[in-house]
């Protein structure tokens, strides 16, 4: 993991700001979901989870045109890659774009804001229907810890006040 402390030539201060920006400009809350999938007489297994990134057009506003879908989505894709960036052993990422994916969320459906979800799907490199392991979580782990990091919070998007 690269040093975040601002300096001009070190790398990830810039990339981590950049993502700090896009969080806050594009309102990005996290949920997680279990990646469950049926394994013979086994059952369930869990396979992997899932990392759904929601964020909204950068001025609060419905889009007047494709293009204002297609930067939030360009957004969201980026920080989803920013998150996955490290190469991890037995670790295989899937980025997903989502239409159609609705939050009811209570403020959400008075400010009439339009959700976009980019989801990161955790899972065994080797093999879809292996159990989660160490590797797995370890990911996992690792990417809330980047995700509360930049100020992108968990399950609804909360406004951030400052004081002066």
């Amino acid at each position: 993991m690269s040093d975040d402390t601002g300096e001009k030539g070190v790398s990830g201060g810039g990339e981590r700001q950049e993502m700090r920006t896009i969080v806050q400009d594009h309102k990005i809350f996290w949920t997680t979901m279990p990646i469950d999938i049926p394994v013979g007489e086994q059952g369930l297994v869990r396979a992997g989870v899932t990392v759904a990134l929601a964020g909204t057009e950068a001025e609060g506003q419905p889009p007047k045109n494709e293009s204002a879908k297609a930067a939030t989505f360009d957004c969201l894709n980026r920080l989803a890659k920013w998150l996955i960036s490290e190469p991890r052993q037995g670790v295989r990422f899937d980025i997903r774009r989502h239409y159609n994916v609705v939050f009811f969320l209570p403020d959400d459906l008075r400010t009439n804001r339009n959700n976009y979800v980019i989801s990161i799907r955790i899972l065994h490199s080797e093999q879809f229907d292996t159990p989660i392991g160490a590797a797995q979580i370890e990911a996992f782990q690792d990417l809330q810890k980047k995700l509360k990091d930049i100020g992108s919070p968990k399950e609804h998007w909360k406004e951030h006040y400052t004081t002066l």
